[in-house]
């Protein structure tokens, strides 16, 4: 079934990278956006070999068993998104490739080193190549509907295009000039305080792999806040699902088989396991569900913002969790960028929603019509102040339980009412505890001072 096979890290690929001495790193032609260009096209056309795999895409139940029956129309036009995307970049990567000599000296000929000048034919190559796909996929799109089968020889057409162009592997030498993936000065020092050498290069590994995938965030991150079109993020979703997958391979088969691991280490190792399974069980088993077909702005924008949450909060989670296990001081803080902004951000967050809550509570053992203006007025000021920091699917929730509160005729209705979002507030009180930046700061549940 699976025509397609994802370009992912293998085990043995793992063991050749650990043990072999890493290729000398030449002088980067490619700067700045030129490097986020050129990791972009590497990450889209990886997604492109995951894409293929109806496996790994977030199927409901039903659409999975009628797999035969079933119209791909809508993931050939995120695929025509996605082609687009490449040839985009492809373009700009060409120019930057040029431009410094051009800018030298307009007149004489673009003079590339070695490595550029393969890099820019095989982008060449790629972008005639795609031209061809994207043609038969837009016919495709016109006539639908269209086949499984149909959808798979699609994926191999595309990917046999791609393996052709030798882009990939012609870019390999400016990947490499690229910052490391783990970019944390903490974290590299403890791997370099770890004796055991084998220990050291596969954590290294999985620390990599958690800080890729939440560099492949990065991008769905960016389409959310510049409001773009959100279907395209589906190919970097399962491009996430694939590696997150052969990384769980990678521990239970190769880092919980080390020797000599101590009980609590390989306790972690197995969290880490069961934590990541979970992850992608939710997300891609209800989250992402029927993803596809969804037409509408705002729930398109809900699942997509609520996924990549999820994940980004489990993968830093669980490099936390990893890294604490072989030092115990090991901050959070030191290992991501964002990581303090979020940390006072949920820490003011979880306060006012604790705050909030004590005063819904205290209405609703002791109502009095008095009270009522002010405790709207509490209401008002969290949907104004705090919400923000909320994902955006529990902001429309919110705002229709501030809409009842306002429109209750009666002390009943308006009880019953302010029930239900102390409820939903204790259950977002619950998730933000939760946070992979909150794993540090246990919440007392202090009482509310009379105000």
């Amino acid at each position: 079934m699976n025509d397609a096979q994802p370009v992912t890290t293998t085990v043995d690929e793992v063991v050749a990278e650990t043990t072999a001495l890493p290729p000398p790193v030449r002088e980067t032609t490619l700067t700045g956006t030129g490097q986020r260009w050129l990791f972009e096209l590497d990450m889209l056309l990886q997604s492109m070999a995951c894409f293929f795999r109806v496996d790994l895409h977030p199927l409901s139940e039903q659409g999975r068993a009628a797999l035969a029956q079933r119209d791909f129309t809508e993931e050939l036009r995120i695929v025509r998104q996605s082609l687009l995307r490449l040839n985009y970049l492809s373009t700009e990567i060409i120019g930057a490739l040029q431009a410094p000599t051009l800018k030298s000296d307009p007149a004489l000929s673009p003079k590339l080193t070695p490595a550029d000048t393969a890099l820019v034919t095989a982008l060449y190559q790629l972008t005639e190549s795609l031209f061809d796909v994207r043609t038969v996929v837009e016919d495709l799109v016109r006539t639908k509907p269209v086949g499984y089968h149909t959808f798979t020889a699609v994926g191999r057409l595309l990917n046999q295009s791609i393996e052709r162009s030798g882009c990939r592997l012609a870019a390999q030498p400016e990947m490499r000039t690229l910052k490391p993936e783990i970019q944390s000065e903490a974290l590299r020092k403890l791997l370099l305080g770890l004796s055991d050498l084998a220990l050291r290069q596969d954590l290294r590994h999985v620390f990599s792999s958690f800080y890729r995938f939440l560099r492949y965030l990065d991008f769905i991150q960016d389409d959310l806040r510049q409001d773009r079109p959100l279907k395209g993020t589906l190919p970097i979703f399962i491009l996430v699902r694939a590696e997150t997958e052969a990384l769980i391979e990678f521990i239970e088969n190769r880092l919980m088989r080390l020797p000599n691991l101590l009980p609590d280490v390989t306790d972690a190792f197995d969290a880490t396991v069961y934590a990541l399974e979970m992850e992608l069980q939710k997300i891609y088993g209800r989250e992402l569900a029927g993803f596809a077909e969804l037409n509408q702005a705002p729930p398109i924008y809900a699942r997509v913002e609520n996924a990549h949450g999820l994940l980004r909060d489990c993968f830093q989670q669980s490099l936390v969790a990893l890294a604490v296990v072989f030092d115990p001081g090991f901050d959070g803080a030191t290992a991501f960028d964002m990581f303090q902004t979020k940390l006072e951000q949920s820490l003011h967050l979880r306060e006012d929603i604790w705050r909030l809550l004590c005063h819904l509570r205290r209405f609703e053992s002791r109502p009095e019509k008095t009270a009522v203006a002010p405790l709207i007025e509490r209401i008002t000021l969290f949907r104004d102040t705090s919400l923000r920091f909320l994902m955006y699917k529990d902001w429309d929730e919110y705002d229709r339980f501030l809409d009842t509160v306002q429109s209750a005729r009666n002390l009943e209705e308006l009880l019953k009412t302010i029930h239900l979002l102390a409820t939903f507030l204790e259950t977002l009180l619950g998730q933000i505890n939760m946070r992979a930046v909150l794993a540090n700061h246990p919440f007392d549940y202090p009482p509310l001072d009379d105000e």
